[in-house]
């Protein structure tokens, strides 16, 4: 070889002339090393560009060795040969170095960090945690700690009033002991503060390749455009009386769905999602059961409201029937379809899952740069 050749190969290593076998052979075993390390994808993943390195590299240590095992043999031609010095009676046998050589490289897996049951790619996860969850809150529904399921019901209809409110630029504040004060005048601060966390949640996703939380900013910021400059007033207070059981059923449900989504690293949701599921199905299933006794008669409609009683005009029920000429079959009809619609949309996501067809998505969106990160 050349000094310009040796000079490349020296560099590719990152030793310099005059280095020893043995430096040399723990120089290419850290060069390698870091090659593995920085892999990308699983263990038995094929990856032609990294095994294009590595046999580079390996070539690069080969013909150095080779090299300095000549110089090491020209040298010794050249030494003087001395008459051999025999060793006392006493003295210790010397000692032979052992051979140098290359040890095959070690295939470095990635392990998984954290529970295998907070994996958002686990099948067995997404397919048997939700129902067994669900199972688990109706269940629970049935022992002294089904009166308990209200509170969440009450939140999540309050939280209902707030947020077709809140998606059409008005001030609201749920309130945890049944009432939620809503101003019905467009709110720029409003407008802005929910525009602006909805593009924080796209840019996160965006950021860790997750299509998931892209997507669902994308769908928020054009329902909150409509419903703030497309939709007149009247029909925005009537999505704000409607919200309220509405969102009992929609919000629940969409608390479960959750479950699946794989949301930004800042949430933290691998575990929160379980927390989130159960109160989703605690609100969802007290509601449904109502609705399902409601629709045949076996129970009144909630007219009037939780503080003023069943006499206030005012409330949710009294106002459909009133301001917007709802009859009571129609609110029982609808709301009891919206539960089945609720059950569908749940049911079909878990299908989704079980038959791994939300991987779909993420293929399409890393054909555009978009993709789903790699747990690890």
């Amino acid at each position: 070889m050349n000094d310009g050749e040796l000079e490349q190969r020296y560099a590719a290593l990152g030793v310099q002339p005059g280095v020893t076998l043995e430096e040399l052979e723990r120089a290419y075993l850290k060069k390698n090393f870091g090659l593995l390390k920085g892999r990308t994808g699983s263990a038995t993943e094929a990856n032609p560009q990294l095994e294009a390195e590595r046999r580079a590299l390996r070539d690069n240590y080969d013909r150095l060795a080779d090299h300095l095992r000549a110089q090491q043999r020209a040298g010794e031609g050249t030494v003087v040969r001395r008459k051999p010095v025999l060793p006392a009676a006493h003295a210790a046998p010397p000692t032979v170095a052992p051979p140098a050589f290359t040890p095959l490289p070690v295939p470095v897996r990635r392990e998984r960090e954290g529970l295998a049951i907070f994996a958002f790619d686990s099948w067995a996860v997404n397919t048997f945690v939700p129902a067994l969850l669900l199972a688990f809150v109706w269940v629970l529904g049935f022992t002294f700690l089904g009166p308990a399921r209200q509170g969440p019901t009450v939140c999540v209809h309050e939280f209902g009033h707030a947020t077709a409110a809140w998606f059409s630029g008005w001030h609201a504040t749920p309130l945890p002991w049944g009432w939620t004060p809503v101003e019905p005048v467009h709110s720029n601060t409003v407008y802005a503060g929910l525009l602006f966390l909805l593009i924080l949640l796209g840019a996160a996703g965006v950021k860790e390749r997750k299509i998931w939380p892209v997507l669902i900013a994308v769908a928020l910021i054009a329902l909150q455009f409509v419903m703030t400059w497309r939709v007149s007033d009247k029909t925005k207070d009537f999505w704000v009386v409607f919200g309220g059981v509405g969102g009992e059923f929609a919000l629940s449900t969409l608390l479960m769905l959750a479950f699946w989504v794989r949301l930004p690293d800042k949430f933290k949701w691998g575990a929160v999602r379980y927390l989130f599921f159960l109160i989703g199905a605690a609100a969802f299933l007290a509601i449904w059961q109502r609705w399902r006794d409601i629709y045949p008669g076996r129970e009144e409609i909630p007219f009037g409201s939780m503080i003023n009683g069943e006499d206030d005009q005012n409330g949710d029920m009294n106002r459909l029937m009133h301001e917007y000429g709802w009859t009571k079959f129609k609110i029982r009809r609808t709301y009891w379809l919206l539960g089945w619609w609720c059950w569908a949309a749940l049911g079909a996501t878990w299908l989704v899952f079980v038959l791994r067809l939300d991987r779909v998505p993420a293929w399409v969106a890393g054909k555009f740069g978009v993709g789903q990160e790699a747990e690890s």
